[in-house]
C-alpha cells in the first residue's frame, strides 16, 4: 500500500550520473514499479512517489551512495503554540502538514498547510485522518478530557487505512522508572498508555524530553507562552523558585530541537514504547548561575520539600497543587532521563540533530531580532 514519498538525496561527494545508476539498481534488484519516480534538477533530488513501505525499507538498507527519507502528510491534534515549532519542523524536513483544531486559528491560515476543523469526536477525526500517515498531538489539558480526546485519536488511528502513527502528547520526564510523576499527569496518561500497550494495530511511542529550555528567554523571541508558577523561572517578576536544594539533575530541551527530531522521527519504522531526548542534563542552580552570568538577576529562593507536600496537603488551589506537583516531579528523580537510553536513541533516530545546551540555546537567542521566526 503506498505510504507517501521519498526523497533520495545526493551526497556531496556523489554525481547526479552515480545516483542514478544506484537508484536503477536499487529499483530493479526490488522488482518493477509502475512509473514511481521523477527527477528535479532544481533541487538534485529524485523523487520517488507513492513509495510502498516494503521498498523504502530495502532502499534503506542498500549500501549506496543515497540519503533517503520518507515524505509523509504529518496531522498535528492542536493548533497552540507547541504546534507552531512542529508546523515549520515538518515542513522543513518535506513532509506535509496537516493541524487538527477546533476553530480557526489565524498562524495556521496558510497556503503551505492543511487546517482541518474537527470536533474530536471518532466519526469527525476518522474523516480528517483519512489521507495522513501519521499523527502527532500536541494538545495540553490537565483534565481528563486529554484522556478522552487522546483516546479518541488513537481509536480514528485504529480506523484509518493509513494514519498508523501516533505520538500521543507526553513531553515530561523519565516515565520509564517515573510513570506516576507528576501526579496530575498520572490521572489523564495512563488510560491513554495502558489503551495503546493493549493495542496492535498502530505504531506508537510517548515522546519525552524533560523541562522546556524555552522560558529562560523572552517571550518575545518564543512562540511557549509564560506559565507563571508552574515553571522555576518566572522573567516576568525575575524570580527563580528553585524546587528541593537546586542540585538535583533535571534536563533542558528546546521546543524547536523537539519539532526537528520528531520530524525526523516520523521516518522510521522501529520506534520503541518511550522515545528520549535532551539538550542539556544539568541542575537549577547552574541555570541561575549562568543567567546570572549574561546579567538576568533574579530573586532566587527555595522550595523544599515539606513545603511543597504541605501546599498539596493544603490545597488552596487547583494551580497552587499543579505547581508543588511539577517541583516535587523535578526533586523525585523523574526530570532526569534515562542517560543509556538517550545515547541509544540519539544515535538510532536523530543522527544529524544538534541538540542545544542551556548556553547554546541562549546565544542563539542574542542573535534573534524579535520579528525573525521563534528559535
Amino acid at each position: 500500500m503506498p505510504v507517501g514519498s521519498v526523497h533520495i538525496c545526493k551526497q556531496d561527494n556523489c554525481e547526479d550520473n552515480l545516483i542514478s545508476i544506484e537508484f536503477w539498481k536499487a529499483l530493479e534488484s526490488f522488482g518493477k514499479l509502475e512509473n514511481p519516480w521523477q527527477y528535479c534538477n532544481t533541487r538534485s533530488r529524485l523523487y520517488l512517489q507513492y513509495c510502498t513501505l516494503s521498498f523504502y525499507e530495502h532502499l534503506r538498507n542498500q549500501k549506496l551512495h543515497l540519503k533517503v527519507f520518507l515524505i509523509m502528510r504529518v496531522a498535528i491534534a492542536g493548533a497552540g503554540d507547541l504546534s507552531r515549532y512542529f508546523v515549520e519542523e515538518l515542513l522543513s524536513a518535506s513532509h506535509e502538514v496537516v493541524v487538527l483544531s477546533r476553530r480557526e486559528k489565524e498562524w495556521f491560515k496558510r497556503d503551505d498547510i492543511s487546517l482541518r476543523i474537527t470536533d474530536y469526536s471518532v466519526p469527525s477525526l476518522i474523516k480528517e485522518l483519512d489521507d495522513c500517515d501519521a499523527l502527532v498531538s500536541a494538545l495540553l489539558d490537565y483534565s481528563m478530557g486529554s484522556a478522552t480526546a487522546h483516546l479518541a485519536l488513537l481509536e480514528a488511528c485504529k480506523q484509518s487505512p493509513k494514519c498508523k502513527r501516533y505520538i500521543p502528547s507526553e513531553y515530561g520526564g523519565n516515565i520509564d522508572e517515573h510513570p506516576d510523576q507528576p501526579t496530575f499527569y498520572y490521572a489523564n496518561h495512563e488510560p491513554v498508555r495502558k489503551a495503546l500497550r493493549e493495542q496492535k494495530e498502530v505504531m506508537w511511542t510517548l515522546f519525552n524530553l524533560g523541562w522546556l529550555m524555552d522560558y529562560l528567554i523572552p517571550q518575545n523571541l518564543r512562540y511557549i507562552k509564560d506559565i507563571g508558577d508552574f515553571y522555576p523561572i518566572n522573567l516576568d517578576n525575575n524570580t527563580l523558585k528553585i524546587p528541593g536544594t537546586g542540585n538535583e539533575l533535571v534536563a533542558l530541551t528546546s521546543a524547536r530541537d523537539a519539532a526537528r527530531a520528531i520530524a525526523q522521527l516520523v521516518n522510521h519504522v522501529d520506534w520503541e514504547p518511550t522515545t528520549y531526548i535532551c539538550g542539556e542534563t544539568t541542575t537549577w542552580n547552574f541555570v541561575g548561575d549562568e543567567l546570572a552570568s549574561r546579567g538576568l538577576k533574579l530573586a532566587r529562593s527555595y522550595r523544599p520539600i515539606e513545603l511543597l507536600e504541605k501546599e498539596i496537603a493544603d490545597a488552596e488551589s487547583e494551580d497552587k497543587v499543579l505547581a508543588a506537583q511539577y517541583d516535587m516531579w523535578s526533586i523525585s528523580g523523574a526530570g532526569f532521563l534515562p542517560q543509556e537510553k538517550l545515547t541509544r536513541q540519539a544515535h538510532k533516530y536523530f543522527k544529524g540533530i544538534k541538540f542545544r545546551t542551556v548556553d547554546e540555546f541562549l546565544n542563539d537567542s542574542t542573535k534573534q531580532d524579535s520579528s525573525d521566526i521563534a528559535i
